[in-house]
């Protein structure tokens, strides 16, 4: 790789560093290419996105944004995994697969600017997604708007029911 083509890889990783806000940084030594490719792929169904990256053009690339805190772990291979809005379905997918591939190591992680060993990326994992506590809050938003509903509904019932009754009755 030629200074130039350096240059151009520092820039992109630096645009990916702006444009996103979760990054994790994983050792996939001892991983066969059939088995990144899966991790890859579950990495995509997130909305995420992996490359494997040198770890001098990525230290540099780092430099002096919140990635910068995650030095100490750009060591060994590397691949940077990141999303760009929620970071918990991809963590979710790295710790899955880290557990189903006791090759692939989570090294760390950024996340909104902080700095995560693995056992909070794992601790993050565990917590639901953006989607799953906007469903939750949906949820219960509307829960008492069915009750009420169902409240309102019972009267009328009611008096069906005895309608329907009294008409069954012979006239005496």
């Amino acid at each position: 790789m030629n200074r130039a083509e350096k240059q151009e890889t520092i820039q992109e990783i630096q645009e990916v560093i702006q444009k996103n806000e979760a990054f994790y940084l994983v050792d996939f030594k001892g991983l066969k290419v059939k088995d990144i490719s899966k991790l890859r792929d579950r990495v995509r169904e997130t909305s995420g996105h992996m490359r494997v990256i040198k770890n001098t053009l990525l230290k540099k690339a780092a430099e002096g944004t919140d990635l910068s805190g995650a030095d100490e772990w750009m060591e060994g291979p590397t691949a940077l995994a990141w999303a760009p809005t929620d970071p918990i379905p991809l963590a979710k997918v790295l710790v899955t697969f880290a557990k189903e591939n006791p090759n692939l190591k989570l090294k760390g992680g950024v996340v909104d600017g902080k700095a995560l060993a693995a056992t909070d990326v794992e601790t993050l994992s565990r917590l639901p997604g953006i989607n799953e506590i906007r469903a939750q809050l949906i949820g219960l938003l509307l829960a008492p708007a069915t009750k009420i509903a169902t409240i309102l509904q019972i009267p009328a019932k009611d008096v069906a029911v005895c309608l329907g009754e009294r008409g069954k009755q012979p006239e005496g």
